[in-house]
């Protein structure tokens, strides 16, 4: 056994080579990327995105992790080695004072003592660098923000489909609007009754939110204008207007054909419409304006020839067809007339001559048949030549009495008398008048 000088030598050797070694591993390690580190200007981890930035209490808790468990290991590795050499050296005594000393060394240090050759954990050719944890943590957190790119991506895709979605419901709405407006829509004005009155037209109740919505200026007039372009033409088949202050319906036109253009407009005064004015032959110009009371229609104008002037007018009352006037050479005078009772034609007025004056009147009977014709001969005014008429078809009359007056002093002067068409006799009051 040895003697105690030279126990206390060996212990005070073991004790030195021990402080040198925790002194030695617990050198800070130079920064990485610096002059001093042969990997400077190296990525610190291949598995971390250039430019990202991990948050660093994430990085110290998962640190402080991986440190503990290194500094573990190493403490339990540092313990076997001290046994080893402080038995060989001391004996047993050695042996626990060993196991004391590199055990603690490796907890304090997280280094395993005489592993230099290869590096301690979380070390590269024996200088301190990242630990395998830390770079396995780097790699989930990459992985995590993949997930939640994707996982914007596919909430992004889903709205995109939502929209699409309420694209589609909204034009299968329009269409079942549509569909339903054009099997129950009677033509506006239209009747199998050429004598009735036309009715308001037809208009199709639709959600609000099938409509574009705007609000535009007209003066000094706020309007909120809606419309409705059912196949997306950039074309609406429908604009109504509204007073955005009141919520008053102030027109609303219609595209009737679906060409795109606009060819109908209803003008409504008190949310009840006044009057409707339509473009029937699609030149771009109004052709007919009917005016309304009541939603009853009381007076139609029509432009036959498309001059953009009405030449043809009829009014109504009741509901029902009274006159009717028409400007035949379209020299902007009426020239025509038409009168109806009780829904039977019972005078016609015509100024054949086109100077601005009616000069001839054909009376009818109650089925409508021609009984007398008036004519202004002397073109004062006054009718002064009658003529009678017998026979039940309106196309096959036949004169039967004329007469006339000579003087123009309101009396007749000369009655005629035909068969079958023919002068038969003639009474004269005055020969004289003949002769004049």
């Amino acid at each position: 056994m040895a003697s105690t000088p030279a126990l206390i030598h060996r212990t005070a050797l073991v004790l030195a080579l021990a402080v040198g070694l925790a002194c030695a591993s617990n050198k800070a390690p130079a920064p990485v990327g610096s002059a001093s580190d042969p990997q400077a200007g190296a990525p610190a981890d291949p598995g971390t995105p250039a430019g990202a930035t991990a948050d660093p209490d994430a990085q110290a808790q998962k640190s402080a992790k991986g440190g503990l468990r290194r500094h573990a290991e190493s403490g339990v590795e540092g313990m076997i080695i001290g046994t080893v050499v402080g038995g060989q050296v001391f004996g047993q005594y050695g042996a626990a004072v060993g196991a004391a000393l590199f055990g603690l060394y490796g907890l304090v240090t997280g280094d395993v003592p005489f592993e230099t050759g290869r590096g301690a954990p979380g070390t590269a050719n024996g200088r301190r660098g990242p630990s395998p944890d830390a770079a396995l943590d780097r790699e989930i957190e990459a992985e995590i923000g993949r997930q939640d790119a994707l996982e914007d991506e596919i909430e992004s895709e889903l709205k995109r489909q939502e929209q699409l979605l309420a694209s589609i419901n909204k034009q299968q709405e329009i269409n079942e609007s549509v569909k339903r407006e054009q099997q129950a829509r009677p033509a506006a004005g239209a009747s199998s009754d050429p004598l009735a009155a036309p009715h308001a037209p037809y208009e199709r109740k639709l959600p609000d939110s099938i409509f574009d919505t705007q609000r535009r200026k007209e003066g000094k007039q706020e309007q909120l204008v809606k419309t409705l372009d059912a196949d997306r033409d950039d074309r609406p088949e429908i604009e109504m207007v509204f007073d955005a202050r009141s919520g008053e319906l102030q027109t609303r036109s219609d595209d009737t054909d679906y060409d795109g253009v606009l060819d109908t407009v209803n003008r409504y005064e008190g949310g009840v419409i006044a009057e409707r004015i339509e473009d029937t032959d699609h030149d771009g110009r109004p052709d007919r304006w009917t005016t309304f009371e009541n939603e009853i229609g009381s007076r139609v104008e029509v432009d036959r020839n498309s001059d953009g002037a009405p030449d043809a007018f009829y009014g109504y009352e009741e509901g029902t067809l009274r006159f009717e006037e028409h400007d035949t050479n379209q020299d902007g005078k009426i020239d025509r007339r038409v009168e109806f009772k009780e829904r039977r034609r019972v005078v016609e007025i015509e100024d054949r001559d086109h100077n601005g004056q009616m000069d001839f009147w054909t009376f009818y009977n109650a089925d409508e048949v021609p009984i007398r014709t008036e004519r202004d001969a002397d073109q004062d005014g006054k009718p002064d030549v009658w003529e009678f008429y017998e026979g039940n078809d309106p196309a096959r009359v036949v004169l039967v009495r004329k007469q006339e007056d000579l003087n123009a002093d309101g009396k007749v002067d000369v009655t005629s008398y035909y068969e079958k068409g023919k002068l038969a006799r003639k009474e004269v009051s005055n020969p004289e008048l003949l002769l004049q």
